[in-house]
């Protein structure tokens, strides 16, 4: 009686692990036929117009510079435009100096610059070294024009004034007491130019079977 109850307890296990591996067979190869691989590096087409040739010349040696153009926008620019509209779902970008920054695109629509993705943290590792490589994924933008603006950068100088000029970027207010008398200081943003080593961009492509 034993011996029965053992060998259809081994049997219905058996017959549950086999509809296991089915099932899990069916869902590996139904997913692989859904897979998917991303292109050709989008940036490497020689009919892009771009802000510096070192940002897309495909050498992490060479650094791709910007600098504040206007008097109030302290804001760094690299813009990369595409000789059509283009499908963009990655960008990678070797990074130089920039703490702070937002990659923009050019909606179709509006012709107005929309953000795609924010870095507000400051990135730096445990031994303190500024992070160098941002995968930026999950994009779906479809546009003809994408660009780096460029907030912070780790060589930007704060210094202090007590007078400000029309055009300076206040960063903070400090308020300190002196013989019983309180002083304020305005912490202005010194812009140093922005620097990237390299940017790449991608789409989603269908795999080949």
């Amino acid at each position: 009686m034993l011996d029965r109850i053992l060998r259809y307890l081994s049997s219905m296990i058996f017959g549950w692990l086999t509809m296991l591996v089915l099932a899990t067979t069916g869902c590996v190869i139904s997913l692989s036929s859904l897979s998917t691989q991303w292109s050709n590096n989008l940036l490497t087409d020689p009919q892009l117009e771009i802000t510096d040739p070192n940002l897309t010349d495909g050498n992490l040696e060479t650094v791709a510079l910007s600098v504040s153009r206007q008097k109030k926008d302290k804001s760094r620019y690299f813009v990369i435009k595409f000789p059509r509209t283009q499908s963009v779902h990655k960008i990678i970008i070797y990074n130089q100096n920039l703490l702070l920054f937002k990659v923009e695109y050019l909606d179709p629509k509006s012709e107005k610059w929309k953000v795609a993705h924010s870095v507000r943290t400051r990135n730096f590792d445990r031994d303190g070294r500024l992070q160098s490589k941002f995968v930026i994924d999950r994009l779906r933008l479809n546009t003809k024009m994408i660009r780096i603006n460029v907030n912070r950068t780790v060589d930007d100088r704060i210094i202090s004034k007590v007078v400000v000029d029309p055009d300076d970027h206040v960063v903070n207010v400090i308020q300190r007491s002196f013989a019983g008398r309180y002083a304020k200081f305005f912490r202005v943003l010194d812009p140093s130019p922005a620097a990237i080593r390299e940017i790449e961009a991608y789409q989603l492509v269908e795999k080949s079977s």
